[in-house]
C-alpha cells in the first residue's frame, strides 16, 4: 500500500511540472501572435482556462497526496532515499532510525554510492541495475560496523518512471539478535541434552571445547579434556585413523565417511564410537579449526562380535563335518582340528592325544601339537609329556572333563608344576570316544593371563569331539571295505601297468631304432658329401685368384698390342671378353656360396644324427633347433593346397645346457613335425569354411621362443592352427594315441618326447590350447644336469 501511495505522489508531481512548462511556452509564444490569430487565442485561453481549473484540482489532489506521503515518510522508521541510474541522490530522509554515520555522507555527497563502504556501496549498484532491468522491487540485507559492533540492515529498492528509483533501509540488528541468542539457547539446549559428543580440536590436535555430555558418558571432567591433545584418550591403535582422517578434511573438500574408533572411559574400559567431523575455514581458506559429533556404538560392537564368533564357530563345526565327508584321512582330519581350535580360541597350544590300546602294553600318545613360538615343544621333553598325560589320562578314560580355569586354584601339586613350568594359566582337556572303542584326547591351554573358559566355548569343543568320533569310525569302515576291493584292484593295476610298459618299451625299441640307424644313416651321407664339398669350398678361394691374375694379365696385353690382330679381335667379339671379365667374378662367387649353403647343410645332418652319442654334454639348444628346421625346410616351403609356413625365431640368451642332444633333437623334430601336420590341415578347413565369405585366413605360423626361468631352460613351439579341445590335450602324451588318419601317425611321438624331457632329463612339457586359439607346447628341462631315471 505504501508503495502504491509513493509511485502515485511522484506521478502528480511529474504532470504538475509539465502543466508548468505548456503554461510557460504560451506565455512566450503569445508575444508574436498577431491580430489576424486573435480568434485562435481566444480559444487557447479557454482552453488554458479549462486547464488551469483541472491543474487547480490537481495541484488539490497534489497536496493531499503530499501531506498523506509526509506523514508516511515521518511515521516510517526506515531512511528514504530517491535515486536516479546513477546512484545520485536526488531526495533523502533520515526516517527514525538513530542518527549514523551515513547522514554525514550523504550530506557531503550527491552519491549513495560514495557514502557507503566500497562493498556495499557496489551491492547498491547492482541492486539498482537490477530494479531497471527488471521494473520490479529488490531486497538483500546487509552488515556495517557502526557503534563498536556489527549492524544488520535490510535494504529495499522499488522503481518509479523516469528511470528513478525509491530506497528504503531499515535497521534489523535487534531482530537478527534475538533470533540468533533464540538460536543459541535451543542449539546449547540440545547439546547439553543429546546422547551424543559435540567436539572442537585446534589444527595440532587439541581439544578447544567439549560438550558437557562428555562427562555423562565418558567419564572425564570437561576441564580435564579441554586444552589437551586428543591423542590419550584414543586407543593407541586407532589413533593413526584419526590422524588419516583429519589429514583428508584438511586436504580435501569432499565429503568424508563416518570414522570408527575406540576411547578409553575412566573406568579403563574402551568404548567404540562412530565420528563425522568438518574443518571450518576463514575467507581464505585457512582451517581455524575441526568441529564433529561421535555417537556411542559399543553395544554394536560387542554384537558384531557375538555374532561373529557364534559365525566362526559354527564354520568350525561346518569345516569339520566337510572335511570328514570330503575325506576320509583320519590324521589329516585331526590334525585340521588341533588347528582350528587354537586359531578359533586363539589359545597359545592346542594338542591331540592317541590312547594305543592295541599295544601289548597301552600307552598314550602325543601325535599332533599346535602351539604359539613362544612356547617350547613338548613333543621334545619326554618329561612334560608324561606329566601332562597323568594329568589327563584317568580323566579322558572315565569321559570327564578337565576345566581349569585359574592354574592357582589347582589342588595336585605335581599337575600345577607341569601347567606352571610351561606358563599355563588356564587349561582344559576333553576325552574322545568312538563306538569302536577308540580313545582319545584334546588338550588345550593358555598363557595370558587370567582366561576363564566359557560354557559355550565347552559345548563347542564337546561338538568337535563328537564329530571326530564319527570321522574315526567312518575312516575305520573304509579302510575294512576296501582292504579286498584294494587287492583285486591292484592286481588289476599291476597287470595294465605291465602291459602298458611293454607297449611302450616295444614303440620305443622302434623308434630308438629307427632314429639310430637314421643318425648312422645321416652321419654317413654328411661325411660323404663333406669330402667333396670341402674340396670345392678349399679350392675356390685359390681359382678366384687365379682368375684375377689371369684377367689382369689380359688386361696388360690389351695394353701393350693395341690394336690387336684381326683374329685376336675376331676371337675376343666371339667371347665377348668385357661380359666374360665381368661375370666370372660372380660365378665364383655363387659357387662358393652354394658350397657353403651345402656346408651348412652337412653340419646341421651331423649335428642331427647325435642320437647315437651317449651321456649328457653341454650343447647349443638353439643349434639344435635350427638344425631340425633344416631338415624340415622342404615341408615350411609353400605348397598347392598351403602356403609357405612362416617360422618366428624368438631365442632369449642361453648358455650351453648340459643335456642329451640327440634326444633332444628328436623332441624337437616330433614337435616341429606335429606342428607342421596341424598347420596343412587347419588351413585347408579354413580355406572351406571362408570360401564364401570375404575374411582373410592368417598365415600359417611357428613361433619359437628360448629364455631362462629361474634354474630352467623354457623351449616354446606355438602354431596359430585350430586348436585342440580340453579332452584332447588331456590325452596327448598317453601312448599310441592320436588324432591323425589311419596310416599316418603312430601315436608314440609326444609320448616318446615326454619319457625324454620328464625321464630322461628330469624336467617338464605341458601343452596349452583351446579350440580356435592354436596350441603351445612348452618345454621345461633343468639347466644343470638332473639325476635320469
Amino acid at each position: 500500500m505504501f508503495t502504491k501511495r509513493v509511485q502515485s505522489y511522484i506521478q502528480i508531481k511529474l504532470e504538475e511540472q509539465k502543466i508548468q512548462q505548456d503554461e510557460t511556452i504560451f506565455k512566450q509564444d503569445g508575444q508574436f501572435i498577431e491580430k489576424k490569430q486573435a480568434r485562435e487565442l481566444t480559444k487557447a485561453l479557454r482552453r488554458l482556462a479549462n486547464e488551469t481549473a483541472k491543474r487547480q484540482i490537481v495541484e488539490a489532489q497534489l497536496r493531499q497526496k503530499t501531506s498523506e506521503f509526509t506523514a508516511i515518510l515521518q511515521a516510517l522508521p526506515d531512511l528514504y532515499f530517491r535515486v536516479d541510474a546513477d546512484g545520485t541522490i536526488l531526495d533523502y530522509r533520515p526516517g527514525k532510525m538513530p542518527n549514523l554515520d551515513i547522514h554525514q555522507g550523504v550530506e557531503q555527497s550527491n552519491s549513495l554510492r560514495e557514502c557507503l563502504p566500497t562493498d556495499v556501496g557496489d551491492r547498491f549498484q547492482q541492486a539498482i541495475t537490477q530494479v531497471l532491468a527488471t521494473e520490479s522491487s529488490v531486497s538483500f540485507e546487509y552488515s556495517l560496523p557502526l557503534l563498536q559492533r556489527n549492524n544488520n540492515f535490510e535494504a529495499r529498492l522499488l522503481p518509479l518512471p523516469d528511470q528513478q528509483i525509491i530506497v528504503l533501509i531499515r535497521n534489523t540488528s535487534d531482530k537478527v539478535q534475538a533470533a540468533r541468542i533464540e538460536s543459541d539457547a535451543k542449539f546449547r539446549t540440545i547439546i547439553e541434552n543429546a546422547n551424543n559428543v559435540i567436539f572442537a580440536l585446534t589444527v595440532e590436535g587439541i581439544f578447544s571445547y567439549v560438550s558437557p555430555n562428555w562427562t555423562q558418558i565418558f567419564g572425564h571432567e570437561v576441564a580435564d579434556v579441554e586444552g589437551k591433545s586428543f591423542v590419550p584418550f584414543i586407543h593407541p591403535d586407532d589413533v593413526h585413523i584419526c590422524v588419516d582422517y583429519f589429514q583428508k578434511i584438511a586436504t580435501t573438500t569432499e565429503k568424508q565417511d563416518a570414522i570408527e574408533y575406540r576411547i578409553k572411559h575412566t573406568d579403563g574400559t574402551w568404548r567404540w564410537h562412530t565420528s563425522n567431523s568438518s574443518a571450518i575455514r576463514d575467507v581464505n581458506g585457512n582451517i581455524l579449526n575441526f568441529v564433529g559429533i561421535c555417537h556411542d556404538i559399543t553395544d554394536r560392537k560387542q554384537a558384531e562380535v557375538a555374532l561373529r564368533e557364534s559365525a566362526q564357530r559354527e564354520a568350525l563345526l561346518n569345516r569339520l563335518s566337510n572335511q570328514i565327508r570330503a575325506s576320509l584321512d583320519l590324521n589329516y582330519i585331526v590334525e585340521t582340528a588341533v588347528q582350528e581350535i587354537r586359531n578359533l580360541f586363539q589359545i597359545d597350544r592346542c594338542a591331540f592325544f592317541w590312547y594305543r590300546q592295541e599295544a601289548e602294553v597301552p600307552y598314550w600318545e602325543r601325535v599332533y601339537e599346535a602351539k604359539s613360538s613362544l612356547l617350547p615343544c613338548l613333543l621334545n621333553y619326554p618329561e612334560a609329556t608324561n606329566a601332562e598325560i597323568e594329568l589327563i589320562a584317568a580323566k579322558t578314560l572315565n569321559r570327564e572333563i578337565i576345566r581349569i580355569n585359574n592354574v592357582e586354584t589347582v589342588g595336585d601339586g605335581t599337575a600345577q608344576l607341569f601347567l606352571q613350568d610351561f606358563g599355563f594359566t588356564a587349561f582344559m582337556s576333553l576325552p574322545v570316544h568312538t563306538q569302536s572303542g577308540e580313545i582319545g584326547a584334546f588338550s588345550c591351554g593358555s598363557c595370558s593371563g587370567f582366561r576363564p573358559w566359557l560354557d559355550n566355548e565347552v559345548e563347542l569343543l564337546q561338538a568337535v569331539t563328537v564329530q571326530i568320533a564319527i570321522a574315526i569310525d567312518q575312516a575305520k569302515l573304509y579302510a575294512q571295505s576296501r582292504t579286498t576291493a584294494q587287492t583285486a584292484q591292484d592286481k588289476a593295476q599291476q597287470l595294465e601297468a605291465a602291459l602298458l610298459e611293454l607297449q611302450q618299451t616295444q614303440a620305443q625299441l622302434i623308434q630308438t631304432e629307427k632314429m639310430s640307424s637314421l643318425g648312422q644313416l645321416v652321419a654317413g651321407i654328411a661325411h660323404e658329401i663333406n669330402n667333396p664339398v670341402n674340396f670345392i669350398y678349399g679350392n675356390i678361394s685359390h681359382a678366384r685368384e687365379y682368375t684375377k691374375d689371369l684377367l689382369h694379365l689380359v688386361e696388360l696385353y690389351q695394353q701393350s698390342y693395341c690394336p690387336p690382330t684381326p683374329k685376336i679381335h675376331e676371337q675376343i667379339d666371339i667371347i665377348d671378353l668385357d661380359f666374360l671379365k665381368q661375370d666370372l667374378p660372380k660365378i665364383l662367387d655363387s659357387m662358393n656360396m652354394g658350397a657353403e649353403r651345402i656346408r651348412q647343410i652337412v653340419l646341421s645332418l651331423r649335428n642331427f644324427s647325435r642320437l647315437d652319442e651317449d651321456g649328457t654334454k653341454a650343447v647349443d639348444i638353439h643349434e639344435g633347433i635350427d638344425s631340425t628346421l633344416l631338415l624340415l625346410q622342404n615341408r615350411l616351403k609353400s605348397k598347392p593346397r598351403c602356403p609357405e609356413i612362416q617360422v618366428i625365431r624368438d631365442y632369449g640368451n642361453l648358455p650351453p645346457v648340459v643335456c642329451h642332444a640327440g634326444h633332444m633333437n628328436q623332441v624337437f623334430m616330433n614337435l616341429l613335425a606335429n606342428a607342421i601336420d596341424v598347420l596343412e590341415e587347419s588351413f585347408v578347413i579354413s580355406h572351406l569354411s571362408l570360401l564364401n565369405n570375404s575374411k582373410q585366413m592368417t598365415s600359417p605360423q611357428i613361433r619359437i621362443r628360448t629364455f631362462i626361468q629361474e634354474d630352467r631352460v623354457i623351449i616354446s613351439f606355438a602354431d596359430n592352427g585350430l586348436g585342440m579341445t580340453e579332452e584332447v590335450r588331456k590325452r596327448l602324451f598317453d601312448p599310441f594315441f592320436t588324432t591323425k588318419s589311419v596310416g599316418k601317425g603312430t601315436g608314440m611321438g609326444l609320448s616318446i618326447s615326454y619319457q625324454i624331457v620328464v625321464q630322461k632329463h628330469g624336467g617338464q612339457i605341458q601343452c596349452i590350447s583351446a579350440p580356435g586359439e592354436g596350441a603351445e607346447f612348452v618345454v621345461m628341462i633343468p639347466l644343470h644336469e638332473q639325476a635320469s631315471t
